[in-house]
């Protein structure tokens, strides 16, 4: 049987995990579960005390220069005080890595853990500037 092509994987957790505790040196015991899968991939990345989310973007989503405008403009709104999830470099300074999946190269970033709740309703005394 002939192997059918894929536009769209879902990484291994575990292994995703063993990757990102190398690049980020973090504690030997991290695990990495799937949060939620979409035009971006969510992974929850636990070490010690501390919890990153690692997104996976899907292939062709973003070019390698959207996915830096993203991360300078997030890295900008942290340096204004502004509170949003920012990006977390590796241990050689890199924000962006390249992962070789099976439909082909997709990127990856590490980001802070943005403590909250999810609203399916926004508060009617909730204004939007």
């Amino acid at each position: 049987m002939e192997t059918f092509p894929v536009t769209n994987s879902t990484l291994s957790a575990v292994h995703l995990g063993a990757f990102l505790q190398s690049k980020y040196n973090l504690d030997s015991n991290v695990s990495c579960r799937l949060l939620k899968t979409g035009i971006n991939d969510s992974h929850l990345i636990t070490s010690e005390d501390i919890k990153y989310v690692f997104r996976v973007y899907s292939l062709n989503w973003r070019s390698e220069k959207e996915i830096k405008e993203e991360i300078r403009l997030l890295n900008l709104l942290k340096e204004n005080g502004t509170p949003v999830s920012y990006p977390i470099t590796d241990t050689t300074g890199n924000y962006i890595h390249e992962l070789a999946a099976p439909e082909g190269k997709r990127y990856g970033v590490m980001f802070s853990f943005a403590k909250g709740e999810k609203l399916l309703n926004i508060p009617a005394d909730v204004t939007l500037r």
